[in-house]
C-alpha cells in the first residue's frame, strides 16, 4: 500500500521534474563542422530563468495523496474480479505449436540475413518499424532481435492493443500497454540465441520472417503520464506496481483477446512457460495501413 510520506516523496519529486526542461547543448558550436574562425558576435541575451517548481500547499497534498490511495484501492479491487486463466484457456493457448507458426510465417513473411537487409526491407515498405511507445505498448531492450516486422503483424498487433483496451475497459481497469520483448531475427541473431538460450528453436523460428511477436505475460506498461503534471506520475508509479502485483488478472485479459483472435483466423498463439510471453504469429493478410 501507498503510505501518505511515500507518495508526497513521489510528487514533490515529479513537481521537481516539471520544472526542468531546455537544451543543456543548444548554443555550442562543432569546431570541426566550423573551422574558420568568425567575427566576434554580439553577447545573446540571457536566457529568461525557469519557472519555479510549483509549490504544493498542505491542502494539494493530503488531497493529491487521498486521490491515488483510492485510485490504488478501486485498480486493486477491480483486479480481484479478474477470473484468471482456467485450464481449459491455458490449453487452447498452447496448441499453436512451433511448426504450425513456421508454416504460416514462411507464406506471410519476409525473411532477412542480417540488418543491412532489414534495413533494405523497410524501405522497401515489406518491413515497419514498430515504434518505441504507442497507445498500445512499449518496446523492451532487444538483445537478439530488431524491432520491425511486417505491416500485416504490425496492424495485428494494433488490434490486439485496442481489443485488450476494451476489456480493460469492461473490468473498470485503466489501459495498460503490453510490453513487446521480440520481434524480427536474423540468421546471425537467431544461432547467438541458440548458443545462449537452449529453449530457443534449434530449426527455423516463426521471428525469422517478421511475422512473430513475443510480449510479456507477466509484466505489463502503464499509460505515459503527461509531462508536468505532477500527479500523473505519482498515479503512473502506483500503477506500475499495482501491476506487477496483479500479473495473473492482466495475463488473463490479454490471453482471452489472443484467443478470440485466434479463433477469428487472425493469428497463431503460444503461451510459453521458460519465457514468461505469448508468442504469436499474425495468420491473415490485413488492408493496407494509412
Amino acid at each position: 500500500m501507498y503510505g501518505t510520506r511515500h507518495l508526497l516523496a513521489i510528487l514533490s519529486a515529479a513537481a521537481l521534474l516539471a520544472a526542468c526542461g531546455g537544451d543543456e547543448h543548444k548554443g555550442y558550436a562543432n569546431s570541426d563542422d566550423d573551422p574558420a574562425p568568425r567575427p566576434a558576435a554580439a553577447a545573446p541575451a540571457p536566457a529568461p530563468a525557469p519557472p519555479p517548481p510549483p509549490v504544493l500547499t498542505a491542502a494539494d497534498s493530503a488531497a493529491a495523496v487521498a486521490s491515488v490511495a483510492a485510485q490504488a484501492d478501486s485498480v486493486r479491487a477491480a483486479m480481484q474480479k479478474v477470473r484468471v486463466l482456467g485450464a481449459s484457456e491455458i490449453g487452447r493457448l498452447r496448441q499453436d505449436v512451433n511448426k504450425k507458426q513456421i508454416a504460416t510465417a514462411r507464406q506471410l513473411g519476409q525473411r532477412a540475413s542480417g540488418e543491412a537487409q532489414i534495413q533494405q526491407l523497410v524501405r522497401a515498405g515489406r518491413l515497419v518499424a514498430l515504434g518505441d511507445s504507442t497507445e498500445w505498448w512499449v518496446l523492451r531492450k532487444m538483445d537478439h532481435s530488431s524491432p520491425y516486422v511486417t505491416p500485416d503483424a504490425r496492424a495485428n498487433l494494433v488490434e490486439i492493443g485496442r481489443r485488450f483496451h476494451a476489456r480493460l475497459d469492461s473490468a473498470g481497469l485503466p489501459h495498460y500497454r503490453m510490453k513487446v520483448t521480440s520481434a524480427i531475427r536474423t540468421d546471425a541473431s537467431q544461432a547467438e540465441l541458440r548458443r545462449i538460450n537452449s529453449y530457443a528453436s534449434r530449426i527455423v523460428s516463426a521471428h525469422e520472417f517478421g511475422t512473430t511477436i513475443d510480449v510479456s505475460h507477466e509484466r505489463f506498461a502503464v499509460p505515459a503520464p503527461r509531462p508536468g503534471d505532477a500527479a500523473a506520475v505519482a498515479r503512473a508509479r502506483m500503477l506500475e506496481e499495482v501491476g506487477k502485483e496483479n500479473g495473473k488478472p492482466l495475463q488473463a485479459l490479454l490471453g482471452r483477446t489472443l484467443l478470440d483472435l485466434r479463433d477469428a483466423g487472425a493469428l497463431h498463439v503460444m503461451i510459453e512457460d521458460q519465457q514468461p510471453v505469448y508468442h504469436f504469429t499474425v495468420a491473415r493478410r490485413y488492408p493496407a495501413q494509412r
